[in-house]
């Protein structure tokens, strides 16, 4: 066995796997950068995304080989006003909207088409709901419907449509699934179109209001269930005004205003994880900077989790990511630079996972996300540059080092809502996947990596 040192941690690793054979990560398409690959999505054991060439807007998949990354079919001609987008998984096929038409795909050429349904021609895709794909429906003079559908005449219904009449948001982050199936949507009535409203469908059909805003210029945001409970925050469109938390347990009325935030930001990165509401945020009365903060629904219980690095700096909690029964996220106490966290949900298990590089200075990891049970990141370890990592049964390894020595992989980051870190990795089957992008090259890069490689630092 050999003995690898990484930061503070020694791992012991399969001499097999130190091996020069080990090549844990394929560069498996390689384009002229003028759009894409984008819109990665998972579908089975295959990736889909769209790329942009100088003829057209296409569909392509992977099956993480070179040999099976493949274009799908052309979609729109590059003239067009935008490509393909909300690429969504429903019922083992891929949905997506293109020039507000609904197309399908099966990974076929010829099994990649628009949705062949009249009343669904030009619905946009939501999210995946009941084991199908959730459209919305929009019908002029008459507000939206909401659809499922699974491409077909017969497998598409309307669970939702006039009375009442609703404007229903688009957005993906405007609407969540409950522990108990029920659907939880932002929207407006047609008859009132500047107050946003929380409303809940259940599955037996029934419509239900949760919460009504008190009047125009405040926004619904950062819509999350955790169970049965739904977590949501209010905001007054204007610079230098608090946000506001709530939380409703789904009944009429139950809305709970539980604590005002951040005049110097808003909160972000609002996280499940056992049972409770995990998030960044600032204290609108005190000094405080951004911390990790946790709500078990109820005024009392919305609090700091733990003061990580006292005073106006803050630790700036980003990338929280649930891997089994820890959370992990990254942060800076001002004495270890930005670095991997984890909690088990109290302020005495939250501790430095691992100083990847030792000391003050920042590994800066960024983009978590997990697949196949392990945490993948990324970070500069101070040798190799910036590179992948990944998180196994509780321990850290650098996974890959694909600009050799010092230099740093250029792999792209997302970003999600209100500006927070995004995931860089998608896994699909057996792969995880990933964008390299460099500012000195015209050329983008999608690279494959089985979940179970590791290549040991040497």
């Amino acid at each position: 066995m050999t003995l690898l040192a990484l930061g503070f941690t020694h791992f012991e690793v399969d001499e097999a796997l130190a091996s020069a054979d080990c090549v844990p990560a394929t560069k498996v398409l390689e384009i002229a950068r003028i759009r894409g690959p984008e819109g990665m999505a998972a579908v089975g054991d295959q990736l889909f995304f769209i790329v942009a060439s100088s003829t057209d807007w296409s569909l392509w998949k992977s099956d993480g080989t070179v040999s099976g990354t493949v274009r799908v079919e052309a979609i729109a001609p590059i003239t067009a006003p935008g490509g393909p987008q909300a690429l969504t998984e429903a019922r083992g096929l891929l949905f997506f909207s293109s020039q507000g038409v609904l197309w399908m795909s099966d990974g076929t050429a010829s099994g990649t088409h628009p949705v062949d349904v009249p009343q669904l021609t030009n619905a946009h895709p939501l999210r995946e709901y009941r084991g199908r794909l959730l459209v919305l429906r929009p019908v002029p003079g008459s507000g939206d419907e909401l659809w499922l559908t699974d491409g077909t005449v017969a497998g598409s219904r309307r669970i939702l449509g006039a009375p009442p009449a609703l404007v229903i948001s688009s957005f993906p982050s405007s609407s969540v699934e409950t522990a108990s199936g029920d659907l939880v949507f932002r929207g407006e009535t047609v008859a009132d179109p500047g107050t946003p409203r929380l409303f809940r469908l259940t599955r037996s059909g029934a419509l239900v209001e949760l919460f009504r805003a008190s009047g125009s210029g405040i926004g619904i945001t950062q819509l999350t269930a955790v169970g049965d409970r739904v977590f949501f925050f209010t905001d007054e469109l204007a610079p230098g005004e608090p946000s506001h938390l709530w939380s409703s347990d789904g009944t009429p009325g139950s809305a709970v205003l539980l604590r005002n935030f951040g005049l110097i930001g808003p909160p972000f990165g609002l996280t499940a994880f056992d049972g409770r509401l995990f998030f960044t945020a600032s204290a609108e009365d005190g000094p405080r900077g951004f911390e990790p903060w946790v709500s078990d629904g109820t005024p009392a219980g919305t609090r700091p989790l733990v003061d990580i690095r006292p005073g106006d700096a803050g630790s700036l909690p980003t990338n929280m990511t649930v891997l089994g029964d820890r959370l992990y996220f990254v942060a800076d106490d001002g004495v270890h630079g930005r670095e991997l966290w984890e909690t088990d949900g109290t302020a005495t298990g939250t501790r430095l996972f691992i100083d990847i590089q030792p000391g003050a200075p920042s590994s800066f990891p960024y983009g978590l996300a997990t697949g196949n049970g392990k945490l993948y990141f990324v970070a500069d370890d101070g040798v190799h540059g910036s590179e992948p990592w990944k998180v196994f049964d509780g321990r850290p390894r650098q996974v890959a080092d694909i600009v050799p020595g010092d230099g740093s992989a250029p792999i792209e980051a997302g970003v999600g809502i209100f500006d927070a870190p995004a995931a860089s990795f998608v896994r699909a089957g057996g792969f995880v996947y990933f964008l390299t992008a460099s500012g000195e090259t015209p050329d983008n890069a999608l690279w494959s990596m089985k979940t179970g490689s590791y290549c040991p630092q040497r």
